[in-house]
């Protein structure tokens, strides 16, 4: 119960959050409760008053709840149920939802919240793979590689010479002509070793790389008798792998094979001479020791300059810097280290760009940087490289009228939420997020309540959050779109959410009717307004596309935040009437991203109907647009939104034909004008940074290395040593002893110790567990080179049914076919003291798994087999 002065803070509180109107309305609808002569009186007047009737007490200020409900005033009624909330005792919970499990190990807190979402940075760190939806990467066969006939004194012209006609006949690179400035480029990076490379975006670093892989096979081959070349190409993201495998196979006689997440590396080692991948596929095979670095020739590191942040390049650079680390095998000869970079950092500080340079530089192992220093190669560059015609950010006014309607309904969407909260009915178990609606990071709190929810089984709560979390991003959306595109999109996802459950309880019942109703009333009186309203940022975009429309076969690209953006923006264009037989939109998103329903054939299609013109705008993802390469792409629009710097360089290249436009829509009160003008000038900051190294003393810039070097050494080692010893520990101690539970509803699913591990996925092999899980089998399957995924695994709770993971067969394992991997983040472990364990990842698990192994007994009652056709009970 909270003291007489808590409570007394509290109506100091309210009598603040009221104007001087709605004290007067308060006070009106106190009536008879308080004598006339009081009601012109200040409200501490009044509230001593009610308290002496007993109206309200520091035990009961329902009185006050209703008064402020009835007035429209939810924040200050959420104000007063959040503080009977704080001090009430814990609410029983009722008989239709999950039963509670209280408990001190069960409150999340905010560090359990950020680890869960950072990403693994050990080597010994693995991923979790389920079934991502991304389009399969398909290679090509084995092609049988030209033999080269060439001598020392080749491989001397590769390295010092001038590059003739004839030469490069000689060495197989005949599809391309490398620029005289790449030349000097290679050259300087053979000389140096390893090497960080500095070129400006769109200056050809990819074909640059090709050539060292192409110099460095030939000289292991000519000259230890054919021994077997490997070398791995790590791009940061997997929509990269596509268009860098396009760009190395310009270079002739490269054995060139992407690795898709999908699929194990070790199958290429043999067959290819460089591996394209991520760094976690790499990293996969380097914990589980399948391929060592002794082994590797080489290793490309795309965008290392974000290095520091990427941990995974990092952990890639431990097995080969980390000698003192028994786990790591021992490094007789280290692969050739190149790092390719476009991006200066945002310091104009000379002292703050040669540190950033070191440690660049310290964490690569390299002590050199290889750039330009000649003039007229940088002429060239200039001349050569296609640069964008128009580059600008376009700031848009906002429009009063519509203004005036977005804030109506944002306050309406505000108050939808506060209302699910105050109302005893939505919300019996009073829970309620620490921060306030307006406060920075409010979307974030939420998640950690759901979590905290999760943990406590308490179903209602985790329904309420996830209808909440709806409506706040929504609603920020509203900046950026019209009301009807996100009302409209808000109902369907309700509807969504709400019919994929069979027997939905009696909360998510009457949320959903609430919620809908508001929804339908409100796009009721929009339609019935017959005002034409729109969005100034969206008026833009079809000003735009309509100039660029006049220019024949181009193409144009307009980047979004959000899935259901792309989406709508699609719509919209499609349906205006000053776009119409002018431009044909499609959009296209990653099929990585929840709420996505297209399947590996139609993004196909879409992308092939984007690039022979059946469509001349398209709206993507930030995620797709790394890997798009339309060559008459000649405009780029991005819809009020920056990632970061590599998404903005990555976007700027997306624009290739020639007279290219790149611009980006937004307003001067939107952070992201800032971002892109950080992120531009980070991106032009390189000349000058370059500059700056140029007049460093090369033996004072190789001492910093060193030193820089032996201090991540000692950083790394040390926190390799800690995670060695608690995995050992974790592998030696913890018995897989608990249950797995859905983590929305904690429905259970099976046994702990049923659980087995198939490469990255984990799954349960065990027969009840198929009892309690209800298929949804795709109507095309989407096929992968190992493994197939024919559908999704959901929960077999018919009040909940969330997705759980995949149905996948494999084939290398038919007879054990199909399996059913379990997405981490879907699922939670209670483990016998009653403890629930929530990760992101299975790697962040407290647990060793076993593997699964082809000597499966199918005979057995717990092997794994499964018809996916037959049909699944689900629970009563």
């Amino acid at each position: 119960m909270p003291s007489d002065i808590q409570f007394r803070q509290l109506l100091l509180d309210v009598e603040n959050d009221l104007t001087d109107e709605e004290h007067k309305r308060f006070v009106f609808l106190l009536g008879d409760d308080i004598p006339r002569r009081q009601r012109d009186a200040p409200l501490v007047v009044i509230f001593t008053t009610l308290i002496d009737l007993g109206r309200i007490s520091e035990r009961d200020c329902s009185y006050l709840m209703k008064i402020f409900e009835g007035m429209k005033l939810l924040t200050v009624a959420y104000r007063i149920a959040e503080f009977e909330a704080r001090f009430a005792p814990p609410v029983k919970v009722p008989e239709d939802i999950q039963p509670i499990e209280n408990g001190r190990n069960n409150s999340i807190t905010p560090d359990e919240l950020v680890n869960d979402f950072l990403t693994d940075g050990v080597i010994i760190s693995d991923i979790e793979q389920t079934s991502s939806l991304d389009s399969p990467v398909i290679n090509e066969p084995v092609t049988p590689i030209t033999t080269l006939s060439l001598k020392n004194s080749d491989l001397e012209i590769f390295e010092n010479d001038i590059w003739s006609d004839e030469f490069l006949q000689k060495i197989n690179v005949k599809n391309i002509r490398p620029y005289e400035y790449q030349r000097v480029l290679v050259q300087s990076a053979i000389q140096a070793g390893n090497t960080i490379i500095c070129l400006r975006a769109g200056g050809g670093k990819t074909l640059v790389a090709a050539l060292l892989f192409k110099y460095y096979l030939i000289k292991k081959t000519t000259s230890e008798n054919d021994k077997k070349f490997l070398a791995f190409f790590i791009v940061p993201r997997r929509a990269m792998l596509k268009e860098q495998l396009e760009k190395l196979k310009q270079v002739g006689n490269l054995r060139v094979v992407t690795c898709d997440e999908h699929i194990d590396v070790t199958q290429y080692t043999d067959n290819y001479d460089i591996i394209i991948c991520t760094p976690q596929r790499l990293l996969n095979c380097l914990n589980a020791k399948t391929i060592l670095v002794s082994n590797i020739d080489l290793l490309c590191f795309d965008d290392c300059h974000d290095s520091v942040t990427r941990n995974q390049y990092i952990g890639i650079m431990q097995y080969i810097m980390c000698k003192n680390i028994d786990y790591i095998p021992p490094v007789d000869s280290p692969p050739i280290i190149i790092g390719l970079t476009a991006i200066g950092v945002q310091s104009f500080s000379s002292s703050q760009v040669i540190r950033s340079l070191t440690d660049l530089c310290a964490i690569f192992n390299c002590l050199k940087i290889t750039t330009l220093s000649e003039k007229e190669n940088e002429e060239e560059l200039e001349r050569c490289v296609t640069r964008i015609s128009d580059d600008e950010i376009i700031y848009v006014e906002k429009q009063d009228k519509y203004e005036t309607l977005r804030k109506t309904i944002e306050k309406e969407l505000k108050d939808l939420i506060l209302y699910l909260f105050i109302n005893k009915d939505t919300n019996p178990l009073r829970i309620f997020p620490e921060k306030r609606f307006d406060e920075n990071g409010y979307d974030q709190n939420l998640e950690l309540l759901k979590q905290s929810e999760q943990k406590n089984q308490h179903f209602s709560s985790v329904l309420l959050l996830n209808y909440t979390l709806h409506i706040y991003r929504h609603l920020r959306a509203l900046t950026d779109l019209t009301p009807h595109m996100v009302l409209s999109d808000l109902k369907d996802q309700f509807e969504i959410m709400y019919k994929g459950r069979e027997h939905p309880i009696n909360i998510d019942t009457l949320i959903y009717n609430h919620c809908h109703d508001i929804f339908e009333k409100k796009l009721k009186e929009i339609e019935d307004s017959e005002q034409i309203l729109t969005n100034s940022k969206l008026e833009k975009l079809v000003e735009l596309l309509k100039n660029h429309a006049k220019n024949t076969n181009s193409r144009a690209l307009i980047l979004v935040e959000k899935i259901f953006y792309a989406k709508k923006i699609c719509e919209f264009l499609e349906n205006h009437s000053d776009l119409k037989n002018i431009i044909k939109p499609c959009w296209l998103v990653s099929q990585n991203s929840a709420g996505n329903v297209k399947l590996n054939r139609s993004q196909n299609t879409t992308l092939e109907e984007f690039q022979t013109g059946v469509h001349n705008v398209m709206i993507s993802t930030d995620v797709v647009q790394a890997g798009l390469n339309i060559p008459q792409c000649s405009l780029v629009l991005r819809y009020d939104f920056v990632p970061d710097s590599i998404g903005t360089v990555q976007a700027r290249v997306r624009a290739r034909a020639t007279d290219c436009k790149y611009y980006l829509i937004t307003t001067k009160d939107s952070p992201n004008h800032i971002k892109e003008r950080d992120s531009r000038q980070c991106e032009q900051n390189l000349k000058n940074i370059l500059e700056i190294w140029k007049g460093i003393s090369l033996d004072d810039f190789r001492q910093g290395v060193l030193q820089a070097k032996e201090s991540f050494i000692q950083k790394w080692e040390e926190s390799l040593l800690k995670t060695i010893a608690l995995q050992t520990n974790i592998s030696e101690s913890t018995e897989l002893t608990g249950d797995i539970l859905c983590r929305a509803c904690g429905y259970l699913l099976g046994k702990l110790d049923k659980v087995c591990q198939y490469e990255n996925a984990h799954f349960i092999s065990d027969h009840d567990f198929y009892n309690r899980i209800e298929e949804k089998i795709f109507n095309q399957p989407q096929i992968y080179a190992r493994s197939s995924d024919i559908g999704k695994a959901l929960c077999g709770s018919k009040n909940c049914r969330t997705q759980l993971g995949c149905i996948k067969k494999l084939n290398d394992y038919p007879e054990i076919s199909p399996i059913y991997p379990l997405k981490c983040a879907s699922i939670k472990i209670k483990s016998e003291t009653g403890e629930m364990i929530l990760k992101k990842k299975w790697s962040q698990m407290p647990f060793k798994f076993p593997k699964l192994s082809k000597n499966v007994d199918i005979n057995n009652d717990d092997d794994i087999f499964y018809d996916a056709s037959d049909s699944l009970p689900g629970d009563s």
